[in-house]
């Protein structure tokens, strides 16, 4: 109930320039603001739990997109086995809607703990069953006489390679008590425990196993995934089942990691019977060649890797032979990397990063063809990415930016602005509500095609609702329209900050758009908040050592908080790193400590271009090169026409 009753209307948009305006679709009649002002009121009113009150303004506003909202809201908070007719009025007239969903759920919830099991079955959809809610369901059906079903469906659940959600408990406490799990059930969920890595869930269910050969066998399989370097003694006491393979398979794996050459001893015992399985042996000779080459064995490694280089295609899509590219790239072997460049697929050998290091290893390969180099070079600098930028630079021609504004037909922007689910999503975005707004934009948007992605993105750009807008751009697979993928919002907050800080504004521009996509709301998985995506803990230091007001983690949801905070620290980092902006968007993505640690690694001896390309985390490799490519993007936008990099940052040694 709180998501709707704490509502907070987003601040105004600051005025943008530079940008192409796009006219609303239609200004907002009276009878809509009106009706925005009395959903606000509608939600104190929920908060305060006066269903009297609201009803009557329910009928005030049965014309307006969120009306669903205050039903659900009502029956939510006065859920009761009496209300049974109008939970089901609802939910046959929203069908397919979030809200029929989240009350369905809630409701189930309601008679499942109150053991109403007759209605529990009348209301269940399988469609829309997690793992809990079919526990649940089996439950019921185990109360209601359909006992030999109940348990069955109960034992393909119980055999999972993972623990179960607690509302399984009650149902496995049936399939314990009445001895419906067997030896061969008990067997089955260990080996799916142990290939799942989870070790304490296979000792737990050891206990189930009534065959002592069973619980023989269960002991060999549990010591050698413990202990992969026993593999010699127990290979041979290994069966031939599809378990014993996929354990052996697995220790193999992780005995590759620590001894890759007494790995190499078994492997020809198991490559035919893991031969079936080509994720497993790509697993294997990735484990292996790593292994190898970190170990001092390069040109053995190389063997494996021509041998097996079109199951790794196949099954990781290159990624092994883009980790050799890596190493070569390291060790500034160039014939390397454009040998393992030219095993890459044809389509990961046409991006922009491998064409880049393609060219880089023909400028440093005797002898240079340099009318080769020239003509790969500027085909590159066509492009508006990092490379294409960069290479652009080398060629002392102006960076590509390809804009090209999506163009939409008024009839299907016209049809797609009438989607109900779009028009609740515009609504609750109005209020502040983004997440719900969220849930309602991918319903909306789940079989939408191209032209309807476009028209989305055109739509929510108008809304002011970027990150919706730059989401729907990608879908669309639509990168040429740089004012809705790359908008100028909140620039006169960013502006001022960037001045007060002494950076140039389109980093924090670039900053936010890779952060947050402008999402104020924004929260990561990590716990980093809002536009400019802080850690509580990091806005905590950083107010408290530059004197900027700062209460709690709540704060910085609000931009004006954001901005100052997440500003001031970017210009720390900057300080910190003499002010290359490589080392100050790596350090901001992955913290200063780790890029002081790699840049004591490297040792002064990388160029900047190998040393972005062998930062250790994927996550902060693509950061870095996003962030400066947007940067010039955003300069181009803002009228600086910067560069991508200055002088300092291309030519210092890192």
């Amino acid at each position: 109930m709180g998501s709707l009753a704490s509502a907070v209307a987003p601040d105004a948009q600051a005025t943008q320039k530079h940008v192409d305006h796009h006219p609303p679709l239609e200004d907002l009649s009276d009878v809509l603001k009106g009706q925005r002002a009395q959903y606000a009121q509608a939600l104190t009113l929920i908060e305060k739990r006066q269903w009297h009150k609201l009803g009557t303004l329910k009928q005030q506003l049965e014309t307006y997109p969120l009306a669903p909202y205050l039903d659900y809201a009502e029956l939510i908070g006065t859920m009761h086995i009496k209300r049974r007719g109008e939970i089901t009025a609802f939910l046959e007239k929203n069908a397919g809607s979030v809200l029929a969903q989240r009350l369905r759920s809630t409701w189930l919830n309601y008679l499942a703990k109150r053991a109403q099991w007759s209605n529990f079955l009348l209301y269940y959809a399988p469609e829309e069953a997690s793992t809990a809610r079919q526990c649940q369901y089996q439950l019921a059906k185990y109360h209601r006489d359909n006992r030999a079903d109940a348990m069955a469906a109960g034992l393909d659940l119980w055999i999972e390679g993972q623990s179960q959600p607690r509302q399984c408990d009650s149902l496995f406490r049936v399939l314990i008590n009445t001895g419906a799990i067997q030896d061969h059930h008990a067997w089955q969920r260990f080996n799916l425990a142990l290939l799942n890595h989870n070790r304490s869930l296979a000792r737990y269910t050891r206990r189930f196993m009534t065959q002592a050969e069973t619980r023989k066998r269960a002991d060999l399989y549990y010591n050698l995934d413990r202990h992969p370097h026993t593999v010699r003694q127990v290979a041979h006491r290994l069966d031939e089942s599809d378990h014993a393979t996929n354990i052996m398979g697995q220790a193999l794996r992780r005995l590759a990691r620590v001894n890759p050459l007494e790995a190499e001893k078994y492997w020809p015992l198991w490559k035919e019977k893991l031969a079936s399985d080509p994720s497993a042996t790509a697993e294997f000779i990735s484990a292996l060649v790593k292994a190898l080459i970190k170990s001092g064995n390069p040109a053995e490694a190389d063997v494996y890797l021509e041998e097996y280089a079109q199951i790794i295609n196949q099954v990781s899509d290159g990624d092994l032979l883009e980790w050799r590219i890596r190493h070569a790239l390291r060790a500034q072997q160039w014939s390397d990397v454009q040998l393992w460049i030219t095993r890459l697929t044809p389509e990961r050998q046409q991006r922009s990063e491998w064409r880049y290091w393609l060219i880089r290893s023909l400028q440093n390969l005797p002898p240079a063809d340099v009318d080769v180099i020239q003509k790969l070079a500027k085909e590159l600098a066509k492009e508006r990415d990092f490379y294409g930028f960069v290479i652009s630079e080398k060629l002392q021609q102006p960076y590509r930016y390809n804009h090209h504004p999506v163009s939409i037909p008024p009839a299907t922007l016209k049809e797609v602005a009438a989607l109900p689910a779009l028009k609740r999503a515009r609504e609750l975005y109005s209020h502040g509500m983004t997440l719900e707004a969220n849930r309602e934009w991918h319903v909306a948007t789940k079989e939408f095609g191209n032209n309807e992605w476009l028209a989305a993105a055109t739509l929510a750009a108008r809304w002011g609702w970027h990150s919706r807008a730059i989401i729907a751009m990608a879908q669309a697979k639509y990168w040429d329209d740089i004012v809705i993928r790359f908008p100028l919002v909140y620039e006169k907050l960013l502006s001022k900050a960037a001045a007060s800080n002494r950076i140039e504004p389109q980093m924090l521009f670039a900053i936010a758009r890779q952060e947050s996509a402008f999402e104020r709301d924004a929260v990561s998985r990590a716990g980093a908040v809002g536009l400019l995506q802080l850690m509580p803990a990091t806005a905590k230091a950083t107010a408290k050592t530059f004197n900027i007001p700062y209460r709690g983690r709540n704060q910085l949801r609000a931009v004006e908080t954001n901005v100052p905070i997440g500003s001031r620290y970017f210009k720390s980092l900057a300080e910190r790193f003499h002010n290359n902006r490589i080392l100050a968007a790596a350090a901001y993505n992955a913290g200063p400590e780790r890029v002081s640690k790699w840049l004591s690694k490297s040792a002064g001896t990388q160029p900047f271009d190998i040393w972005i390309e062998l930062i250790p985390f994927t996550e902060t490799r693509g950061y870095v090169k996003n962030v400066l490519m947007y940067a010039t993007i955003y300069g181009h936008r803002l009228g600086a026409e910067n560069r991508i990099l200055e002088t300092h940052e291309r030519e210092q040694l890192l």
